[in-house]
């Protein structure tokens, strides 16, 4: 086999495992962050809310801004 014809199948190889790694980080989902403040805002109180207004389209939740009239973070992914 001359070097030119193993140049090729390494390019082509190279190439495949490309698009199955880019390939399987896609996502079909559009996600979006919605914020609203708590007068306590706590791990268990933000994910409460979130379940409850969000059901299984939440993937995360968390409280930033401190303890008191924080605000409740709540990431939403829905398949496009």
């Amino acid at each position: 086999m001359s070097n030119s014809t193993m140049d090729g199948r390494s390019a082509l190889a190279c190439v495949f495992v490309m698009l199955v790694l880019f390939g399987s980080t896609t996502s079909a989902e559009k996600c979006e962050l919605t914020r609203f403040r708590l007068v306590f805002c706590t791990e268990l109180l933000c994910g409460d809310y979130c379940r409850f207004s969000w059901g299984e389209t939440l993937r995360q939740y968390w409280c930033d801004g401190g303890f008191l009239r924080g605000h409740c973070n709540c990431k939403v992914c829905l398949a496009e």
